[in-house]
């Protein structure tokens, strides 16, 4: 069982090739894409993604590949031409079957989106995250997604 612990403020380990923060969330720009064990299509696949949008942490890279943790804790690497940094977070299957959808944060019930479906993350505040899904959008608890921090907040 895999588990990280995280504070954007206290860490600041940079990945060598980016410059950017490790671990970070992104997602997986192509809705097929190898994980490997090692960083090089000559590295056996572990699993094959069929779903774009997928949220994933980095937790390391060299050159063009980048070591991944997935919602499913599956580790691997995959190449860097699959990957794009645009936010988008899962409904954490471990926490609940379902997460209330706000009009604003502590705002009227809107609705529920269940478990395991992928969310576009637009914008992140203290405890909540703006999110849209088809042509819905609301306010969701961060503690109820699986691909933003705890302590990240972003516009």
């Amino acid at each position: 069982i895999f588990f990280y612990s995280y504070n954007l403020l206290a860490d600041t380990t940079l990945g060598e090739n980016s410059g950017k923060p490790l671990p970070r969330f992104i997602s997986l720009k192509s809705s097929e894409a190898n994980l490997r064990i090692g960083p090089s299509k000559d590295y056996q696949k572990v699993l094959k993604y069929t779903y774009k949008n997928i949220p994933l942490m980095v937790v390391d890279e060299i050159d063009q590949w980048r070591k991944i943790v997935d919602w499913n804790s599956n580790e691997g690497w995959i190449h860097l031409s699959l990957l794009s940094n645009k936010r988008f977070g899962i409904i954490n299957k471990k926490k609940n079957k379902y997460a209330d959808v706000f009009s604003k944060p502590n705002g009227r019930l809107k609705g529920q989106i269940g478990s395991g479906n992928i969310v576009k993350l637009n914008k992140c505040v203290d405890k909540w995250c703006k999110i849209k899904i088809d042509k819905y959008s609301g306010w969701i608890k961060k503690i109820k997604i699986w691909g933003v921090f705890e302590d990240e907040d972003f516009d």
